[in-house]
């Protein structure tokens, strides 16, 4: 496991739920579950649906971008929970310096959702009109931002690979999340960008970029994961009380899309987000929990194969360490 600094650096929503009473959660404290997400109107949405409401416990959300951030905090065990994309473990552990095995493995992966409706594509390679691009071979020797960790890395590698590129074919930029990526992508200052969609989806409306291909094209999952550690895991009481958090929010998006106008004016008036930037991420945002089953499980140990391969990872790793399906009747179950 590679030596991390503790990161100390959390911005931390104000969302907090009144512990209840409750003979399975029944100590002389509330039990509070530490979780990480990425975005900061999430917090707000959950607390909109009021599916928190009465849990005996509390949640305590900490906002942090990028996969890396999330893993930082996990491992110095800020959070008991950290939200990344379905592949930050299989670079996690492809590049681990002891191997991982399932009494040591620190991590694992419990839920992961996405929304099904294939017109909001979760990652994308897009390219700028400019940078004249007609095939993927064309890619050779542009600027390519890209950040480090999760999904829109994968895209990032898989995207170089299918167009059968190698690192220095190209003129690669790495930056810390993938939304400051974006950010230089839409001020000309790379000509592609590997990453989520929605950063970059004014600049491809308008006819200044371009999709060249998606994450689906890949056969890339595309999950966003919450990821726990191991030792919270096996903690019975905070084990319980994820597998009702989970159950919980599985009822949130049910209520999401039941109410996507309130959920836009989230992120108009509390985000700050455009009114057509708003409305996207509000469609975009609707999500179902998926099973944690020997399909995805497939799916995503042919990513590490291939990662493995091309160099990309150091080592050659099976994947069914990382995902747990302990909360999968929880999450699931009825969607």
């Amino acid at each position: 496991m590679r030596t991390r600094k503790r990161f100390t650096a959390l911005i931390v929503a104000s969302l907090f739920v009144s512990a209840g009473s409750s003979a399975a959660f029944a100590q002389d404290e509330p039990l509070t579950l530490q979780i990480g997400t990425q975005d900061a109107a999430w917090p707000l949405i959950v607390e909109a649906s009021h599916v928190l409401d009465g849990a005996p416990y509390k949640v305590k959300w900490a906002v942090l971008t990028g996969p890396a951030a999330q893993l930082s905090a996990l491992y110095s065990k800020v959070l008991d929970v950290g939200l990344m994309g379905d592949t930050s473990l299989i670079i996690e552990q492809g590049n681990a310096r002891v191997p991982w095995t399932p009494e040591t493995a620190p991590l694992q992966i419990i839920a992961g959702w996405r929304n099904p409706d294939s017109s909001y594509p979760p990652i994308v390679t897009v390219v700028r009109k400019e940078a004249d691009v007609k095939s993927l071979t064309d890619l050779r020797g542009k600027t390519w931002g890209y950040n480090f960790g999760g999904f829109n890395y994968l895209q990032y590698v898989l995207s170089y690979n299918k167009a059968g590129l190698k690192p220095k074919d190209i003129q690669s930029v790495k930056f810390g999340d993938g939304n400051v990526s974006a950010s230089a992508f839409n001020a000309g200052q790379v000509a592609v960008y590997s990453g989520g969609y929605g950063p970059v989806k004014e600049a491809v409306d308008k006819g200044d970029a371009r999709v060249v291909i998606k994450s689906d094209e890949l056969d890339i999952p595309a999950l966003s994961v919450f990821t726990a550690r191991t030792d919270v895991l096996r903690d019975p009481a905070k084990s319980r009380a994820l597998g009702d958090f989970l159950g919980r929010l599985k009822n949130s998006w049910t209520w999401w899309a039941q109410n996507v106008p309130a959920v836009e004016k989230i992120y108009l008036e509390k985000m700050k987000q455009s009114p057509a930037r708003a409305k996207f991420s509000a469609e975009n945002g609707r999500s179902v929990f998926y099973p944690l089953d020997k399909s995805l499980v497939a799916r995503e140990q042919r990513i590490a194969d291939t990662l493995y391969r091309s160099g990309d990872i150091k080592n050659e790793i099976k994947v069914d360490l990382e995902f747990n399906p302990v909360y999968d009747g929880q999450a699931v179950a009825a969607r």
